[in-house]
C-alpha cells in the first residue's frame, strides 16, 4: 500500500449497483386504501402505494406531527380539485430526497479525512482494494521515527504496509457484527520494518466501503 496525496479521492463516489437499485420488496407497489381523519374532524380516503405510505410514517416519525396533520397540509397546497394522492407522494419524495442530501453530506468523504486529521493518535483509512486513503500526521511521524527515515520522499519508494486481516474480511465482520476488530499489522519500507496493532472500524461514509485503523501499539 502507498501512502496518498491526503486530498485524492475526495470526489471520487461509490459504482451504484443498478440490481440494488431496480429491486424492490413484493408489496411495495401495492396499492393501500386508507381513511385519514384530519384536524376538525375532516375524512379523507386516499389510496397510495404501500412504500409511500410507509415513507410518510418515516417522515412523521420522532415528530410531534400526526399523519393527519401531513394530509391537511397536502390538501390545503392542491386545493379541493386537486390530485392529493400525488402531492403526498411529492412530498414523501421530496423529504426522502432531502434528508439523503443531508446524510451524504454528513458521511462525505470530507468529514471522513477532517475525522482522521483530529485524531491526536496514528490512525490511516483503509480502502477495500487494500489502498490507503487517508492518513493523518502522528501516524506519518510514526512511521518516520519507527522507520528511521530521514524524510518523507523515502516513504515514497518502496513502502508496504500489510495488515494481518484482509480488509475484505475486516469489512464483512464490521458490517454484520458492527464491532471493532483487533489485528495486527506490518510497515516495511527501505529494508526496515514495524509490526503492531491496530483498531479496525466501520469508515462513516457513503461513497465507497472502508475501515478506519486506530493504531494501538507500534
Amino acid at each position: 500500500m502507498a501512502l496518498p496525496d491526503r486530498q485524492s479521492g475526495l470526489l471520487e463516489q461509490a459504482d451504484l449497483n443498478p440490481a440494488a437499485m431496480r429491486h424492490v420488496e413484493e408489496n411495495d407497489a401495492e396499492p393501500k386504501f386508507r381513511a385519514i381523519l384530519g384536524r376538525g374532524g375532516t375524512r379523507r380516503g386516499i389510496r397510495l402505494e404501500s412504500v409511500y405510505w410507509e415513507g410518510l410514517a418515516w417522515l412523521i416519525g420522532g415528530s410531534r406531527q400526526s399523519l393527519g396533520d401531513v394530509v391537511d397540509q397536502a390538501a390545503a397546497q392542491v386545493g379541493e380539485n386537486g390530485n392529493l394522492a400525488s402531492m403526498l407522494r411529492v412530498i414523501a419524495f421530496r423529504w426522502m430526497w432531502r434528508r439523503l442530501a443531508l446524510t451524504e453530506n454528513v458521511y462525505s468523504l470530507e468529514n471522513l479525512n477532517a475525522l482522521i486529521q483530529a485524531c491526536p493518535t496514528p490512525a490511516i483509512v483503509l480502502t477495500r482494494d487494500k489502498k490507503i486513503q487517508f492518513f493523518n500526521e502522528p501516524f506519518m511521524t510514526m512511521l518516520k521515527q519507527r522507520l528511521v527515515l530521514g524524510n518523507v520522499a523515502q516513504l515514497s519508494a518502496g513502502f508496504r504496509f500489510v495488515l494481518d486481516t484482509q480488509v475484505d474480511e475486516a469489512l464483512q465482520g464490521l458490517s454484520t457484527k458492527g464491532k471493532m476488530i483487533t489485528t495486527g499489522f506490518t510497515a516495511t519500507c527501505a529494508g526496515k520494518q514495524l509490526t503492531g496493532q491496530m483498531n479496525l472500524a466501520m469508515a462513516p461514509t457513503h461513497q465507497k466501503q472502508m475501515v478506519i485503523g486506530y493504531v494501538v501499539r507500534g
